[in-house]
């Protein structure tokens, strides 16, 4: 199944999860299937769903990312995601499971297989807008939506630099802002100005480096300004599976 196709399934597993519990939200909604691919080619688009982030690595092992979100008058808040890769097909295809959070915050998702890309990043929107929901009472669809159309559209592009293993990387880092436009961005605060950014360098492993939401101060932002809330999950390293 191509990166970008939808599931025809997916409207009956919404019905499903809507007399079910919450927290088997995250464990049922990505069933192979890329829920935040875009209809359309814009650059982002292509960089995230349809580019094979897993290409330079040639053996099982694990993709680490470190989860950090500072907050103003709130404790720092760190956690761990991995990207177990599990086998790695003739063809370069990789069948993924995950460990997203550790303990009591781990989240059931389901594994995935024979992906060329990084599912690290929709795993991230899809926790996302379920907080968006629990926090501001919206709906994670109509957020979900919202990221869709923004990618759709396109994003603010940079060429930055990354640190990895003592050298510096050069990367491209895509940015959107979803809800600023949204006519339903009055009820939601704080948080109609929401950014997210996606850092890719296909100088490491897995291709995608970091993906960041951020909360400014102001209804716009750029580096250096004043935030309310910044969460990060960013890579950290690849470990190959012990050789048997």
């Amino acid at each position: 199944m191509g990166n970008t196709v939808l599931v025809s399934r997916f409207n009956s597993i919404c019905s499903f999860i809507k007399t079910n519990k919450a927290f088997l939200v995250y464990g049922l909604l990505l069933v192979n299937t890329p829920l935040f691919a875009a209809e359309g080619y814009s650059e982002v688009n292509n960089a995230l769903f349809d580019s094979p982030h897993m290409q330079s690595i040639k053996v099982p092992g694990k993709l680490d990312y470190l989860y950090k979100k500072t907050a103003i008058n709130q404790q720092t808040k760190e956690d761990t995601i991995t990207v177990n890769i599990t086998n790695i097909s003739d063809t370069g295809l990789t069948d993924q499971a995950y460990d997203f959070f550790t303990g009591e915050n781990k989240l059931p998702y389901q594994d995935r297989s024979r992906l060329s890309g990084n599912s690290i990043f929709m795993l991230f929107l899809e926790w996302d807008v379920h907080e968006l929901e629990r926090q501001t009472g919206g709906s994670w669809r109509h957020f979900q939506r919202r990221i869709r159309w923004a990618m759709a559209a396109g994003a603010a592009k940079k060429d930055v630099l990354i640190a990895y293993q003592g050298k510096e990387l050069k990367a491209t880092q895509y940015i959107i802002q979803p809800y600023a436009n949204d006519e339903k961005s009055a009820r939601y605060g704080e948080h109609a100005n929401k950014y997210y950014t996606f850092t890719l360098s296909a100088g490491i492993p897995g291709t995608i480096y970091e993906i960041r939401s951020i909360i400014p101060k102001a209804k716009t932002w750029q580096e250096g300004d004043e935030l309310i809330t910044d969460e990060r999950l960013t890579f950290t390293g690849f470990t190959p599976n012990p050789v048997n």
